[in-house]
Formats: structure tokens, sequence, C-alpha cells
């Protein structure tokens, strides 16, 4: 008897003690026009907590969200509570949760209880001007709203400025704001790799290496609306530079804040391996600036991955700070009407990391690069607009981040620019790095001395390792070049040849002819040729022939217009192969 009354005692005194536990209240007030404020709190069990909110907004809905800077919650002066642990808003001072009061134009407040589960929270509060509600009707830009408000003025949306703020009572304790960042902080650093709080015209990179298969959550925040991308993130696998996730619009959520704030959440599989996660801003709104409300969890603004299998053996990788290694080619700076090449010896199989920065629009490139094959004349690499990426500043900019490896072997490095828009001479925003506007090779690693030789004559024929019989190319107005080539024996030779050709006519075209009987084995037709890039009458043809033993004159003809650096018109995709040009095949 006597253990069962102390038994009870014991339980009466427990469940008195959490009764009467201490319980706090956070409180934030006093606040300033576009700062963020945080604290945190916890509860150790679950219950129901009591907020009170004051903030400002609209008072009524706007049907049609066309703007990006417009915020859902309808809201410019408002709160939040974030789940620490997931991440996700768990109660926000909205338009939906709040009430007007009386004697303001614009002040809204929530004051009612709110059931949480046992855990950490983070509580924000945010302000800013409300210039956006007076500029949009209908969902619509206004310039008669603006300049009404430009001139009459609205000195009353921070009337009640000193009533903002947001008491939460019945917690079991309170995170200081410096306490919560370090928290934040804590949470990204033990993350695989986190790229966070980025600012206006950024590139940033980072990497990890897997050694295990296991689950990644990749969580990324950036700016897109209208399915164009401005800040956003992706993630490449260095063995064959395959993208492995990557920020696109139609995944995109809604992350809070203005429209246009979006975010990114998926776990991914990936296989043993190294891994570069990027991360690219525009020069606007960012955790720089926020221009319009910002994101529900500014502080991660960017991209972070976390490991979530259990024991999964994960190393960070350090990205080659490119301003710090000496470059294998750097063609760069290049303004417009650009056309440089250099010639490059691949000793042994080496990778190499190359970063190009070029314009293209809709699909097709004007300023770009590519590597060749000098043996075949085949293409290896290519600058293209689907393995571009923005290169911030106006939308035309595209970059490329990326390794590739190279064989043994004898290469070219080429990079050609259209009459517009290129370093010195922009008529649009540049890029976030302007005088990388060309093609640059690194070695893959800072470790790394890659077994390449440079060759300082880019145009000479006859370089080790090369098959090239005739070489006939930049060639000008009303030209008419040849050569004479000699084949000692059975030769399988192939042909390139760009030109200008419309309506089944060829105007700047080649042929092979026989040098003694005056036969042609071949010439360049509208029927054998296909599109070149650029403008439409750029062809190009590309055949295979064998000739018995001879002499034989390759010749290129011109007529008074669209030529090698005097183009009436787009130049195709290669202009530097604007002629024709003869090889060996082995």
């Amino acid at each position: 008897m006597k253990n069962r009354l102390l038994f009870f005692l014991a339980i009466t005194v427990f469940l008195l003690s959490r009764a009467t536990a201490q319980q706090y209240t956070l409180n934030i007030t006093d606040v300033q026009l576009r700062e963020i404020y945080v604290k945190g709190f916890v509860l150790n069990q679950d219950r129901t907590v009591h907020i009170k909110a004051v903030g400002a907004g609209m008072k009524m809905k706007i049907k049609r969200r066309r703007s990006p800077v417009i915020d859902r919650s309808h809201m410019f002066a408002y709160a939040w509570i974030l789940n620490s642990h997931t991440r996700e808003v768990v109660w926000k001072l909205d338009f939906d949760t709040s009430k007007p009061t009386r004697g303001s134009r614009y002040l809204r407040e929530f004051d009612g209880e709110v059931h949480l589960p046992a855990g950490e929270y983070e509580v924000y509060y945010y302000s800013t001007s409300p210039l956006w509600i007076h500029h949009v009707f209908d969902g619509f830009f206004s310039l008669g709203r603006l300049l009404d408000y430009i001139l009459s003025g609205d000195e009353d949306f921070d009337e009640f400025q000193d009533e903002w703020g947001i008491l939460v009572e019945g917690i079991d304790g309170i995170y200081t704001r410096q306490q919560v960042l370090e928290k934040i902080q804590q949470q990204q650093q033990e993350a695989v790799a986190s790229i966070h709080e980025v600012g206006n015209s950024q590139y940033i990179h980072t990497g990890f290496q897997v050694f295990r298969e296991g689950t990644f959550e990749v969580y990324c925040i950036g700016e897109s609306f209208n399915n164009e991308l401005f800040d956003y993130g992706w993630i490449v696998r260095q063995e064959d530079n395959r993208k492995v996730w990557e920020a696109v619009p139609e995944d995109a959520r809604y992350a809070g804040g203005a429209m246009k704030n979006k975010m990114w959440r998926k776990n991914i599989t990936l296989p043993p391996g190294k891994y570069w996660v990027y991360y690219l801003s525009d020069d606007s709104h960012s955790f720089e600036k926020w221009n319009a409300n910002p994101p529900a969890d500014p502080f991660y603004y960017g991209i972070t991955v976390f490991a979530r299998g259990k024991h999964l053996p994960v190393k960070p990788i350090q990205p080659v700070e490119s301003q710090q290694i000496q470059p294998i080619v750097a063609l760069t700076r290049l303004g417009n009407n650009a056309d440089v090449e250099r010639r490059i010896v691949v000793k042994e199989t080496t990778q190499v990391h190359i970063i190009a920065f070029g314009e293209g629009r809709a699909g097709e490139m004007f300023d770009y690069g590519w590597i060749s094959d000098n043996r075949t004349g085949k293409t290896v690499w290519k600058m293209t607009f689907e393995n571009t990426q923005y290169g911030g500043g106006a939308s035309k900019n595209r970059m490329v981040d990326e390794y590739i490896t190279l064989p043994p072997g004898n290469y070219s490095v080429h990079f050609v620019t259209d009459d517009s828009h290129a370093y010195g001479s922009w008529n649009a925003r540049p890029p976030f790095n302007p005088t990388r506007w060309g093609i640059t090779l690194l070695p893959a690693s800072p470790h790394q001395k890659p077994r390449i030789q440079v060759l300082e004559s880019p145009r000479k024929n006859g370089l080790p390792g090369e098959t090239i019989l005739a070489k006939l190319t930049h060639v000008k107005n009303n030209e008419r070049v040849t050569k004479l080539i000699t084949l000692p024996e059975t030769t399988r030779i192939k042909i390139i040849a760009v030109g200008e050709g419309d309506w089944d006519e060829m105007y700047d075209y080649g042929w092979i002819e026989n040098a003694e009987t005056g036969e042609v084995v071949w010439k360049m037709s509208y029927e054998n040729t296909r599109w070149a890039g650029g403008a439409r009458k750029n062809r190009m043809a590309e055949a295979e022939l064998t000739l018995p033993p001879g002499k034989y004159k390759v010749v290129f003809q011109t007529d008074d217009s669209h030529c090698y650096g005097h183009w009436n018109a787009r130049p195709p995709r290669r202009p530097d192969m604007y002629g024709i040009t003869v090889i060996k095949i082995k």
C-alpha cells in the first residue's frame, strides 16, 4: 500500500511540474522596412500556442497574378513560421488568416491559437513599401496607378508601423537571431554541398564525391517566372558531364513571397562518382537585395544537397579556381567579327575543363566555340544552345562550364563572333564575367599537368599528325583560288566545303578536276549540300571518294557578295571553313 501511494505521489508531482513548467513568450517588434527579422522557439511536446501578429496588406485579393512581384499573400508587412527541420512553412500572416483593423487602410491582424507538433521553429518578419500594390491593376502593370502614386503620394501606408510585429506565447524556449543563424549554418555545414545566401550576378560552384550509391535531397531556391529562369542551380556528374539534376520551370513550386520566388525540392539517387553543384544568379532580386518580397526560407537562397542515407560516405571537393591556374588555351575578350583558332597536340588521353561565353537565342548560337580533330576534320565538341546555361546579364548571354576527355591527337580550338554584342561593344547587358567572352581550356584539376602542346602557327598546314591535302578557306569576294595536289597512289579523300547557294543554284562553291584532262571529278552543287547554319543561303557539302593516282586541281570560286569577313547576312556556323578543304583518309 505504501509503495502504491508513493507511486501515485510521484506521478502527481511529475504532472504538476509539467503543468507549472515555465513557458516563454517570443516577440518581434520595432521592425524596419526591408529587413528580415528572425527568432526561434522550441516545443518539448505537441502544443497549441497563442499567436498575435499585426501586419499590412491589401483590402482585396488580386485575382490575376500576372506580375512577378505580386505576393500571393497580398501583404507587404507580414510574419511567418518555419519548421527548422523540414524547412516548411507551418503558419503565415496572409490575407486569408488575417482580418482588417479599423482605422487603417492597410493594417491586418491575427489573434488566435495554432497547434504545432514538438520541435524547433523559426519566426520571421519582413516589411517593405507597398509600391507594387499601386502599379498593378487586375494583375497587369498600370502606368496610371503608378503615376497617381508618385504625384499624390501615399504617406499613410506606414502610419501604424509601430504596431507591426508578432508575439508567440506558450513556448518552451527562445532562440535569438544569432542562435537561429548558427543553427542554420550548422545544417548547411553538415550538408553534402551548400551554396546559400547568394547575391546578385553570382556564379558559384562546389563539388562532392560519392563512394557508394545513395539517396540525396536537392533543396534549391531561386527566381523564375513565365517559364524563364533567372536564379537557379544544377548538378553535373564529372565523369560524363551529364546533368543529374537541374532546376527547370515546370518542376518549380511557389517559395513564398513574390510570385517569382521558386523552390525545387527532390530526392535523387546518385551512383559513385564526382559531382559538381552550380548556382547562377542574375543582377537583381537576391539575398543581397530583394526587389520584391523574399522567399520564405531566405537564408537558403541558393542550392543545398543533403545526404538522406545512413552512414553514406561522401567527401567534399574544392573547385578549381580558374583564375589561379594557367590555362592551356585562352581565346577571350573577343570583339565583333572575330574568328580565332589555336592548334593543340594532345600527347596522352587528357581531361580538360572548358569555360566558354557566347551569344545565343531561340535555340541558335551566334558567338560560339568548338574543337575539331585536324586529322579527320570532325568536330569533337561544340558549344550549342542545348549545352549552354544562362550566363548572366541579357538573356542571350550563354555559357558553358564542363569537362571533356580528349584522346591523343591534333586538334584546333575555335571561336567565332558575329557583328554585334561582344566584348567591348555590348548592345545589351554583358554577362557576369565579360572578360571570359570566348573560350578557355583549363586543366581538369590544379594538380594535373596535361601533356598538351600549344602550336603557335594556327593556320599553317602540314603540322605533325595532320593529313590535310588542301585547305582553301577564308575566301573573299570575287576570288578564284586553286591548289594543285599530287596523289602517288589510289587515295581515299574527304571533302568539306562551305559556300553560298539558293534556289537550286550555287554562287560560292568548289570542285576538284583532273589537272591533265580537265575532267571534273567532284563538284559542289545545291543538291549535295545542306544548311550550314546562320542565313539559309549558307550551304555545306561533305563527301568522300576514291581517286586514282594523278594530279588534281582543287578550286573554290566566289561571287561579289557574302563571303568570309564580308557577310551580308548571318554567317554559317563554321565561318572558318568557308571555302574547300580536302583531307586524306587512312
